[in-house]
C-alpha cells in the first residue's frame, strides 16, 4: 500500500511505502511532534519537518527531519564504502519518497542524476579555453579529455557521448541548444 500525504505548506503530496508510514505513525516521538501532520515542501523540492525547541537558557535549538533521509537511516540498507554517501532518489521525483525509490550512492552518483549545470558554457563537461571549447569528463577519478572543439555544442555531444559510453542514459547528458541552419 501507498500514502499519499499533503503536505502542510504546499498543494503538493509526498508518497510514502506502507512500512515506513506505519513506523512514523507509531513511533512515539514522531506522533508527539505531529510529525506526519507538519511536513512541508523545502525550497530544494524535498518534503521535510522542522521545528524550535525552548532551550534553558531562553534560545532555541531547531530540529529539522528530512523525510527520505530519515525513511532510507531507517529501512534501506547502506553499503560498505569508503567515501560518504547520500540518499539517492532513483525516479528524481524528491517527493517520492517509497522505499523502492531510495537509495545510499555516493555524491558522483547523486550528480550524475541531476540536470543542473554552473558552467558558463551552459553545458556539464564542457569549458571554454583559447578560443575553443575543452570537453572533460570524471569516472572515479579518472579524468577523460575528449579534446578540443569549435564550438560548445560540439563539446557538449562529445561529453554526452562519452557519458552514455560510460554511465548510460542519465538526467546529467546536455540539451544541446540547436541553432537552425540558414539555407
Amino acid at each position: 500500500m501507498i500514502y499519499k500525504l499533503k503536505l502542510k505548506n504546499s498543494d503538493k503530496s509526498v508518497l510514502l511505502s506502507a512500512e515506513a508510514y506505519d513506523y512514523i505513525a507509531n513511533h512515539l516521538y514522531l506522533r508527539e511532534l505531529n510529525f506526519l501532520q507538519n511536513l512541508r515542501l523545502h525550497s530544494n523540492g524535498y518534503a521535510f519537518f522542522q521545528k524550535n525547541h525552548p532551550t534553558k537558557d531562553g534560545g532555541y535549538r531547531n530540529e529539522t527531519i528530512y523525510l527520505h533521509r530519515f525513511i532510507a537511516e531507517k529501512f534501506v540498507e547502506k553499503p560498505e564504502s569508503d567515501s560518504r554517501l547520500f540518499v539517492k532518489i532513483k525516479n528524481g521525483n524528491p517527493l517520492d519518497c517509497r522505499l523502492s525509490n531510495l537509495e545510499w550512492v555516493p555524491f558522483s552518483r547523486v550528480i550524475r542524476g541531476t540536470s543542473k549545470t554552473r558552467s558558463k558554457t551552459g553545458y556539464r563537461g564542457v569549458h571554454k579555453e583559447h578560443n575553443r571549447y575543452r570537453a572533460v569528463l570524471y569516472d572515479h577519478g579518472t579524468r577523460y579529455d575528449l579534446g578540443y572543439f569549435d564550438s560548445a555544442e560540439e563539446a557538449a555531444e562529445a561529453y554526452n557521448k562519452k557519458s552514455e559510453e560510460l554511465f548510460g542514459k542519465t538526467r546529467s547528458l546536455n540539451k544541446i541548444k540547436r541553432v537552425p541552419s540558414e539555407k
